[in-house]
């Protein structure tokens, strides 16, 4: 639903809202979200009038009832931060604060890879998880220069209370006592993380009370999110206690995860010279498709403007071995499962609108480039190249919620994603 009147756009564009046309499309999403929620909470009294438990259920149940869960939470936050938004302001419905949008679309960028992992688990009894949990939310977005919004704040405590609503209910899942101590011990912990999101979310409600000042917004905020970040754990963990940590064992200090090393010449290319070495940009037999995408290459590899404008960027980099050694252990993270190619429902999202036309990847478990420290379900592409001329070069990860465009970048850019 947008603005109409041109009151209401000139208001809008007063206040500085940006439109919510895509928030919008992801909202008419929701349906099945709830569909899949309801079949889920169904099925859960199903195992336990079988006499089954959250240990006893099997796998690809617990994975079905865990995404379920995570793309309920995440739907619920992004809707009724909308609705929010619009009752506080109906002058420009169809319209949201920009720091709102960064929010919402957060939210609703990883919705559609839980509902899909719900689904696929629900159809298969063999169905195992392939990325790590339990999740985190996304980041919560913050500007110095853009405080949340009331409407904002007063969204996300509807979202808690709803989530709290539901996490309540599906504890009453959980026995009352369980023999094996292992699992004693990750009940006792499922109900001190309810009990800390149960007290947090109570504080916050209290703290806002029914009219707060901009004041008191700010110092509730830090409740509401942690509040908000407990039940998210906390349903995944009701889904499949098995994900309760345990004790830390008294073992020597474990070797550092393979995205914590640093690069070694098992990632990094040869140095130049080596009998084994690569070609470098500019010799003959070197590949400058070698960062781009393969559907990218196949659409642009006779493309002269691509062409001129990939051989501008390896002319502009001063470090072209710094640049295939990241782009290498990117790779490495591939094969090893860490990252795949990004989808949106059965379609790869394909690549970065920008030269080099990078693959959008999604992180299935944590890794890290270049001290940069991704978590699952992000989203990011290999972005390389220069901002502003030869002395501005720059090669980093960079993360968004990517979504289609037709543009197609061929030379400088100012590095963003199509939408943040």
């Amino acid at each position: 639903m947008a603005t109409k009147t041109p009151f209401g756009r000139m208001f809008a564009w007063l206040q500085e809202e940006v439109p919510a046309t895509l928030l919008e499309a992801y909202r008419r999403a929701s349906l099945p979200v709830y569909e899949v929620m309801d079949a889920a909470e169904a099925r859960r009294l199903e195992c336990a009038t079988e006499g089954l438990n959250p240990w006893t259920v099997p796998p690809a149940v617990r994975a079905e009832f865990l995404c379920a869960w995570n793309a309920f939470v995440l739907q619920t936050l992004g809707n009724e931060i909308i609705d929010a938004d619009y009752k506080a302001s109906p002058a420009t419905v169809g319209f949201v604060p920009s720091l709102t949008a960064q929010q919402v679309l957060a939210f609703y960028s990883q919705v559609e890879e839980w509902l899909t992992r719900a689904r696929q688990a629900h159809a298969n009894p063999d169905f195992r998880l392939d990325v790590q949990v339990p999740a985190s939310l996304p980041g919560w977005k913050t500007s110095t220069l853009e405080p949340w919004s009331p409407a904002l704040v007063d969204g996300l405590l509807r979202a808690m209370n709803s989530v709290g609503d539901h996490a309540a209910a599906a504890m009453a899942f959980l026995p009352d006592a369980a023999a094996e101590p292992a699992r004693q011990a990750q009940l006792n912990k499922i109900r001190q993380i309810h009990a800390s999101a149960e007290s947090k979310a109570r504080y916050a409600s209290d703290l806002h009370g029914n009219r707060s000042s901009r004041e008191v917004h700010s110092r509730v905020q830090p409740y509401i999110r942690e509040a908000i970040e407990l039940l998210y754990q906390l349903g995944q963990l009701i889904s499949d206690p098995s994900l309760v940590p345990g004790p830390a064992p008294s073992l020597p200090p474990a070797p550092l995860p393979d995205e914590a090393r640093p690069s070694t010449a098992a990632t990094r290319p040869p140095k130049a010279g080596s009998p084994s070495a690569p070609a470098r940009p500019g010799e003959p037999g070197f590949d400058l498709w070698c960062l781009t995408d393969p559907e990218a290459r196949d659409q642009l590899r006779n493309d002269p403007q691509a062409v001129r404008a990939l051989r501008k960027m390896w002319d502009d980099d001063p470090d072209p071995q710094e640049t295939l050694a990241l782009y290498a252990e990117i790779q490495s993270a591939m094969k090893r499962g860490k990252i795949a190619y990004a989808y949106d429902g059965n379609q790869r999202l394909g690549y970065f609108h920008c030269c080099p036309w990078s693959s959008i990847y999604v992180v299935s478990h944590p890794v890290t480039f270049s001290g940069k420290r991704l978590k699952p379900m992000q989203r990011f592409v290999y972005d390389v190249g220069a901002r502003k001329g030869p002395h501005s070069f720059r090669r980093h990860v960079l993360t968004g919620n990517f979504r289609e465009t037709g543009a197609l970048g061929y030379g400088p850019h100012p590095g963003k994603a199509p939408l943040r």
